[in-house]
């Protein structure tokens, strides 16, 4: 029984708890975005809503690097661990760092933070309202007509800032992407589940080329873009948790 919680405990360690909780509150705060990517003007009053509009930006853009930043170290220093062993076969492998895997989120979350303040600051999001031609009321007799009104989240150069946006995440998905194929096979007790966070990887960047374009293309219909993004964030996220978790949980019962 006591080698038993030993095994248990030390696959648990090889898998660098600490680093699995940050993926895991980078989810919560994903999913928290998609909370308030629901609230309109019918929850919100206009003058509170591009608060909601930058909170939006916030959780979603923190939570994908605090998710995927995780998965990203992991799978990086599985690459490093792996190119020094083939360089060099008489080295040997060393015990992981954890602060390495801790310093490549932090480096990632301090790019978010010089996107995103200078946004905020210099050309914040703000409630624009676009307007729909009149259309008839349901009831004929009825002497009026009905304006269709859609509240989105804009700055004056929103295009510009979610290029930069794009084009960074994109690189680190491509990147990560890359690093993933390359250790597909391998397998070090240093970081034990380091073939189930290439999976993950290949769900996130899978679910990011769909969601996106997709996304861009049905902007303009309020109910079936909320309804694709959030169950697209939802899906990714708890898939990312069974990808990570359940094969511990498996492997302890």
């Amino acid at each position: 029984m006591i080698w038993a919680q030993f095994d248990v405990c030390s696959v648990i360690q090889s898998s660098h708890p600490v680093c699995n909780t940050i993926m895991l509150f980078g989810i919560i705060v994903c999913l928290a975005s998609v909370f308030l990517m629901g609230l309109d003007g019918r929850f919100v009053f206009p003058e509170r809503f591009p608060s909601v509009c930058q909170s939006r930006a916030w959780l979603l853009t923190l939570g994908f690097t605090l998710s995927f930043g995780a998965m990203f170290s992991k799978v990086w220093r599985v690459h490093r661990l792996s190119t020094r062993a083939k360089t060099d076969p008489k080295v040997k492998m060393k015990k992981v760092q954890p602060w390495k895997l801790y310093s490549m989120v932090s480096g990632l979350l301090v790019i978010d933070l010089f996107i995103m303040i200078p946004w905020q600051v210099i050309d914040p999001l703000q409630r624009r309202v676009e307007l729909f031609p009149l259309e008839d009321p349901p009831d004929e007799s009825d002497d009026s007509k009905i304006r269709p009104e859609l509240e989105h989240c804009k700055s004056h150069h929103n295009n510009v800032w979610l290029s930069v946006i794009f084009a960074y995440k994109g690189l680190v998905l491509l990147f990560g992407l890359f690093l993933a194929y390359e250790t597909r096979s391998l397998k070090i007790k240093q970081i034990n589940d380091s073939q189930y966070v290439a999976l993950t990887i290949y769900n996130v960047v899978i679910m990011c080329l769909i969601t996106v374009p997709v996304t861009m293309v049905i902007s303009s219909q309020q109910d079936a873009s909320f309804a694709f993004v959030s169950v697209a964030i939802t899906f990714c996220c708890f898939l990312c948790i069974a990808l990570i978790f359940l094969p511990k949980v498996s492997r302890d019962w």
